[in-house]
C-alpha cells in the first residue's frame, strides 16, 4: 500500500521520483510516434510523462528512448556460454528481456538439464523467461540423451518463470493426433504455446493452430509469413549467426499487420553477439532495408510482450516497467545507457564464474577409422546439398566410384563425408553420409553441438582425421576439434553437455574466432559458418533431408531415405 501511495504522490507532483528522464524523446507504442517529456520512475516502474523532478536526473537532450528489447526466441546454449554470462553480454545490446528455449540442453541431461538453465539464469541483470521444451527428442526417430514426456514437463509447466510451451517441432505429430505430443500440448493450453513449422500446407496449418500454438520463426518468404499472419500467428523475424530470414519476410510487413510481427535471434554465437549485436542488429537491419524505426522498435518490444502476455512492460507509459534503452541516432541506434528495473545499468567489475561440478557427457568408446568406409555397388548416391545463408538443405543425386565395394570417391569436388554418432548412451549407432557445398579441403572438423539430440557430428575429406576429431572430442567431454594430417590443430572445449562452458565471453568469442580462420584457410565458404551449418545438418525437423545417427531423413517425407540412389529409372 505504502508503495502505491509514493507512486500516486510522484505521479501527481507532490513528491520526488527516484529517477527522472528529462527532455525525453520517447518511443509511444501506442501511436506510433516520438512524444517528448520527462519519465518519471519509483522504484522499477514508470510513474508518470510530463514535467518532474527527481533524486536523480539523465537529462535525455539529444538522445531517444525506447522500451528494453525483447529477444522472442532464443537457445541460449548456442552461445555456448552460460545464463548468468549471456544475460551480461546481451543487456548492453539493449536486451532487458528474452523468452528462453532450452532444448539443447534438456536433449543432454534431461530435466536436471532444464533446472541447471533456470537456476543459472537467477543471477542475470536481464530478466529470462523459459518455455519447456515440447521435443525431446525432436523426433521419435533421434537418439538424444533423454525422452521428455508430459508428466516430466508438468513438474515445471506452473512455474512463474515459464511462461508455457516451448516450438513444437514435430509437425507430423501433432496433424497425425500423436498422444504424447497432445498430452503435452494439453498440458500447456492455459499458458502460451510456441510453434515450429516449416513448408506446412494449409490443411496442417489449420489443425497445428487448432491446436492453440500461435508463433512461428521458420517463414522463409512473404507469402508464407503473410499466410500465417492472416491466419492469426504471430511471425518472428529471425537473425541468427546461421538462419537469416529477416530481409526475406520484412516485405511481408505492413501499415495493417506489423502488430503481428516480432523480432528473434533463435541461435547466435557469441562473436555475433559481441560483435554485431543481438535484437539491436534486428532492428538496424530492418531500418536498412526500408522499415519505418518506429515500428522497428515496436516489434522489438511491445509487439514481443503482447505475444507472451508480458503485460508489465514493452511500453513507455505510466504503471510500465522500466525496461529503458536512452541511444542516439533513430536508425543507427548507437546505445548510451540501458535503465534496468529503474536503474542504470553498469557493468560489474571483477565478477567471478567458478566453475561448477560436472561429469563428461560423453558416454561412448573411442572409434576406429573404417566405421567411415561406405559399402557400395552402385553408380549413384544421395548427397545433401548446402544452401547458402539457410538452414534448409537439398537432396541431389552424384556419381560416385567404386573400389573393392566400397565407395571410393566422387566424381564431383566439393564432396565431403559427413556422419553422426551416437554418444549418450553407448550404443554404437552412426551413419555416413555425403555432403555438398560447405568447401572445406584437407581437414576434419567434429563437434558435439549437432541440433537437438547432440550426438557427435564431424565432417571431412580424410577417414583418418575424421577419426582422431572425434576420439579427441571423447578425451575432452566435448566442443569442437579441428584435425589436418592426424593432428590436432584448433579445439574448444565445451564441458558443460558438450555445448557450453565455464570461459568468460570474450575468451569463448576470441577462440571461436580463431577457429573460424582456420575453417576459411582450410576453404570454408563465406556464406556458411562452418560450425553452427555443420551443427544443423542433424536436425530432422528442417527441409529438405537432413543426417541423424539412423540414417538419412526426408523432411518432406517425413521418413528415412536411402544413401544409394540408384532407383528403377537410373538401373533402365
Amino acid at each position: 500500500m505504502d508503495g502505491v501511495k509514493r507512486n500516486i504522490d510522484v505521479a501527481m507532483g507532490r513528491a520526488k521520483a527516484d529517477l527522472v528522464l528529462k527532455n525525453a524523446n520517447f518511443i509511444n507504442v501506442f501511436t506510433e510516434s516520438i512524444d517528448r517529456g520527462d519519465i518519471a520512475i519509483v522504484g522499477e516502474t514508470i510513474v508518470g510523462i510530463g514535467e518532474y523532478t527527481g533524486d536523480a536526473e539523465i537529462d535525455c537532450n539529444g538522445l531517444y528512448v525506447t522500451p528494453g528489447f525483447i529477444d522472442a526466441h532464443v537457445h541460449m546454449e548456442s552461445s555456448m556460454i552460460m545464463p548468468q554470462q549471456f544475460g551480461e553480454v546481451v543487456i548492453k545490446k539493449g536486451v532487458t528481456t528474452i523468452i528462453a528455449d532450452p532444448h539443447e540442453m534438456a536433449n543432454i541431461d534431461g530435466m536436471d538439464g532444464i533446472r541447471f538453465m533456470l537456476k543459472n539464469s537467477k543471477e542475470t541483470p536481464i530478466d529470462i523467461f523459459f518455455m519447456l521444451p515440447s521435443c525431446v527428442p525432436a523426433t521419435k526417430i533421434e537418439d538424444s540423451g533423454y525422452t521428455l514426456n508430459a508428466e516430466d514437463l508438468e513438474e515445471l509447466i506452473n512455474d512463474n518463470r515459464v511462461l508455457g510451451l516451448g516450438e513444437v517441432m514435430d509437425v507430423s505429430a501433432v496433424v497425425n493426433s500423436d498422444e504424447n505430443i497432445l498430452k503435452k500440448i494439453d498440458m500447456a493450453k492455459h499458458k502460451h504455446i510456441d510453434g515450429h513449422c516449416p513448408d506446412i500446407s494449409q490443411r496442417e496449418l489449420n489443425a497445428y493452430l487448432s491446436c492453440g500454438i500461435r508463433t512461428d520463426h521458420e517463414c522463409t518468404n512473404i507469402v508464407e509469413a503473410a499466410h500465417k499472419v492472416s491466419k492469426g500467428m504471430y511471425v518472428m523475424l529471425r537473425e541468427g549467426s546461421a538462419a537469416r530470414n529477416l530481409k526475406d519476410i520484412l516485405p511481408a510487413v505492413n501499415n495493417r499487420n506489423f502488430g503481428r510481427f516480432l523480432f528473434c535471434t533463435d541461435d547466435r554465437h557469441i562473436d555475433d553477439l559481441l560483435e554485431i549485436g543481438s535484437i539491436d542488429n534486428c532492428i538496424r537491419v530492418s531500418i536498412k532495408q526500408g522499415l519505418s524505426p518506429i515500428k522497428a522498435f515496436i516489434m522489438a518490444s511491445h509487439n514481443a510482450a503482447k505475444c507472451y502476455g508480458l503485460v508489465d512492460r514493452g511500453a513507455i507509459a505510466p504503471g510500465y516497467k522500466a525496461d529503458l534503452v536512452l541511444f542516439e541516432d533513430l536508425k543507427g541506434l548507437n546505445i548510451k545507457k540501458i535503465i534496468k528495473n529503474g536503474k542504470v545499468y553498469s557493468e560489474l567489475q571483477d565478477k567471478k564464474y567458478f566453475n561448477l561440478k560436472i561429469n563428461s557427457s560423453m558416454h561412448m568408446d573411442f572409434i576406429n577409422s573404417d566405421i567411415f568406409k561406405v559399402q557400395s555397388r552402385v553408380e549413384h548416391i544421395n548427397v545433401i546439398k548446402l544452401i547458402p545463408n539457410s538452414l534448409q538443405t537439398k537432396v541431389v543425386k552424384k556419381k560416385i566410384e567404386n573400389e573393392f565395394g566400397y565407395i571410393k570417391r566422387t566424381m564431383e569436388k566439393d564432396i565431403l563425408k559427413i556422419a553422426v554418432i551416437e554418444r549418450h548412451h553407448n550404443t554404437g549407432k552412426h551413419f555416413v553420409a555425403f555432403i555438398e557445398g560447405l568447401g572445406l579441403k584437407h581437414c576434419s572438423i567434429a563437434q558435439t553441438i549437432a541440433h537437438d539430440s547432440h550426438n557427435v557430428i564431424v565432417v571431412g575429406d580424410n577417414d583418418k582425421d575424421m577419426e582422431v576429431a572425434v576420439n579427441t572430442l571423447v578425451t575432452s567431454g566435448g566442443g569442437i576439434v579441428m584435425v589436418c594430417e592426424g593432428k590436432v590443430i584448433a579445439q574448444l572445449n565445451l564441458p558443460i553437455g558438450g555445448i557450453m562452458t565455464f570461459e568468460t565471453p570474450y575468451i569463448v568469442a576470441e577462440n571461436l574466432k580463431r577457429l573460424s580462420r582456420i575453417a576459411r584457410n582450410f576453404g570454408v565458404r563465406d556464406e556458411y559458418d562452418p560450425f553452427i551449418t555443420l551443427s544443423f545438418m542433424a536436425l530432422p525437423v528442417i527441409p529438405e533431408v537432413k543426417i541423424t545417427s539412423r540414417g538419412l531423413f526426408h523432411y518432406n517425407k517425413h521418413e528415412f531415405i536411402e544413401l544409394m540412389s540408384d532407383n528403377e529409372e537410373n538401373k533402365k
